[in-house]
């Protein structure tokens, strides 16, 4: 089995939908698993033990269910396979790299949301290893992501995500109060901070703003 996703929530939907065909899906909950089984065509389980046969096992699950999930793969994943925590807030537990050394465990922390994913804005996902082996395995298990997946400090990533994410609500819950008192109908509210304000960031990033937005930027500059 090529790719093992256990946790098929938000964010692991998301990675099965960039998965080759050769996949197994594990989750906790049998109908929401089956159901995420079928919908994707691949076939489903609630036994993490199944994930033996995974050459890329991606563990996408709640922090709090981080040490036991990955404590249970250890047991019965089989020497060589890849084993990917995503969790941001939580690490792979130094004991299991200890007692199982013949697999290649790496954390794989996303910059970005799965929000954003969904609606095909940019994101990164940064493996902890600097191994160019791994990358390459991990990139053939989720060829639709391949070009967003990397090596490098995967510690940086909270700190990434807690600016950007800090950053973000305080200038959309702004933007909004300054809207709600000029007396702006909710529903163009929604529209500028659902399409407006990321379609600008996305534009400023790839460098396509039009005029009237670069005049704008050429104004923030010259403030300093």
């Amino acid at each position: 089995m090529e790719f093992v996703l256990i946790g098929p929530g938000q964010l692991g939907q998301l990675l099965l939908r960039q998965a080759g065909r050769d996949c197994l899906v594990i989750g906790q909950d049998a109908d929401s698993t089956r159901q995420v089984g079928e919908l994707y065509g691949c076939p489903w389980t609630t036994k993490i033990e199944r994930a033996a046969d995974g050459e890329v096992i991606a563990v996408v699950v709640p922090a709090s269910a981080v040490p036991p999930v990955l404590e249970q793969v250890a047991s019965c994943a089989k020497p060589g396979a890849v084993v990917l925590n995503f969790a941001t807030a939580v690490d792979i537990p130094g004991v299991l790299r200890e007692k199982r050394p013949d697999l290649v465990w790496s954390e794989a922390k996303l910059v970005g949301s799965a929000v954003g994913m969904a609606h095909g804005l940019p994101c990164m996902i940064v493996l902890g290893e600097h191994d160019p082996a791994l990358l390459r395995r991990v990139q053939s298990s989720l060829p639709g992501l391949a070009d967003q997946i990397t090596l490098g400090d995967a510690a940086l990533v909270p700190t990434v995500n807690r600016a950007a994410t800090e950053a973000a609500l305080r200038a959309v819950i702004a933007l909004e109060r300054e809207l709600s008192d000029l007396g702006v109908p909710r529903a163009l509210i929604d529209a500028a901070l659902g399409g407006t304000v990321p379609g600008v960031s996305l534009s400023y990033q790839r460098g396509t703003l039009g005029g009237f937005a670069r005049k704008i930027v050429q104004q923030i500059e010259e403030e300093g």
